[in-house]
């Protein structure tokens, strides 16, 4: 049988896959996906986990990511300051090429994965732990690590309890082809606020009206358009959609990530409105803390201690972000001082090492 089940096959699981074979213990990776997403989603690495995937031998990733010396505080921006790293600022890279390359490296150090597994059931017991799922013959595991993002089913299922706020706002995003809009980052108009990149022809627009009635609903690439021109004052509607989707600001931590014999990792340990690629970079640097605490020899109590505490500052800073960056014309006297902030070396320092 395994010794350490992952349930999720995103960056996260396969991170952690990889490290327990370093120390050749037995992984296995299920998804309930047929294969591997092709969406950009988060594609920032901050020069904390540049470093970690460089000692971990993964220099092509690294190699075709493209540097961002800037970053932001709530949509101020600042230059990142130099720090003493191979690896300064921040980089770029789409989430499947890095999910892709934590994947080939696992599956070469021995991991197994398996697709189309939906999760139905945990047996914990107290030596081990079944897992049940649908269609599929049942798993047995001394461990079972849960990185099946914020709507965790290991976390439902093993009885975790959280701290959670509801969504109130939302934003909506797009990667779309055919555009040509002028590149924003964070820009605030009247009715909102706009971002917009293009890399290869394709254009990322996100896009958040002040105001608007939170959906939870997968948008179409319509509302975005209508949206934006509400916004921007700019049509889209002739781009071509590549991949469409919406998020919003709910947020919560698990009161613990660790219960008997299941973890939590990534955003399935804890959920926000993705802000400067901070869940996928704590997300990653979580799979290194476990990946040692579960090695032969480690105590596992050590991740709870060392990670809970980090998603809990993150969780501060993002809902002090969320309000600079979303809330409406009442915040723009607050935005003025803490530009004023922002611009001051020791405060980027400080901002810069909260990224890392």
């Amino acid at each position: 049988m395994p010794e350490v089940l992952v349930v999720g096959a995103g960056p996260v699981g396969l991170l952690i896959a990889g490290e327990l074979r370093r120390a050749e213990v037995g992984v296995t990776v299920v998804d309930r996906l047929a294969r591997p997403m092709q969406e950009s989603r988060a594609s920032q690495l901050t020069s904390r986990t540049a470093e970690l995937l460089h000692e971990r031998g993964l220099h092509a990733l690294l190699a075709e990511a493209v540097h961002e010396p800037r970053s932001h505080f709530g949509g101020l921006g600042f230059a990142l300051p130099d720090v003493d790293s191979g690896f300064a600022g921040h980089r770029k890279v789409p989430q499947f090429r890095t999910e892709a390359a934590l994947a080939e490296q696992a599956l070469g150090l021995g991991a197994t994965l398996l697709r189309e597994h939906e999760l139905a059931g945990l047996e914990v017991h107290e030596d081990h732990v079944g897992a049940v799922f649908t269609g599929r013959p049942s798993l047995r595991a001394d461990f079972v690590v849960g990185c099946d993002g914020r709507h965790s089913t290991v976390r439902r299922l093993a009885g975790f309890e959280v701290d959670a706020a509801p969504a109130t706002r939302e934003l909506l995003r797009a990667d779309v082809t055919g555009l040509d809009v002028p590149d924003r980052r964070f820009e605030r108009f009247e009715h909102g606020m706009a971002v917009a990149s293009t890399r290869a022809g394709v254009t990322r627009v996100m896009v958040h009206e002040f105001g608007r009635e939170v959906t939870l609903e997968e948008p179409t690439f319509a509302t975005v358009a209508e949206v934006w021109a509400k916004v921007t004052g700019e049509d889209i509607s002739h781009g071509i959609p590549v991949w469409v989707d919406a998020f919003d600001n709910s947020r919560g931590q698990a009161t613990e990530y660790r219960r008997g014999r299941v973890f939590l990792a990534g955003d399935a340990a804890r959920w926000h409105l993705p802000i400067g690629g901070q869940a996928l970079n704590a997300g990653l640097q979580d799979a290194v803390s476990l990946g040692a605490a579960l090695r032969p020899g480690r105590s596992p109590d050590t991740y709870h201690d060392e990670r809970h505490p980090v998603g809990a500052k993150i969780l501060r800073h993002v809902v002090a972000q969320e309000d600079l960056l979303l809330g409406g014309p009442e915040v723009g006297p607050l935005r003025a001082v803490l530009a004023e902030l922002v611009a001051l070396p020791q405060v980027q320092s400080h901002f810069a090492a909260l990224l890392g």
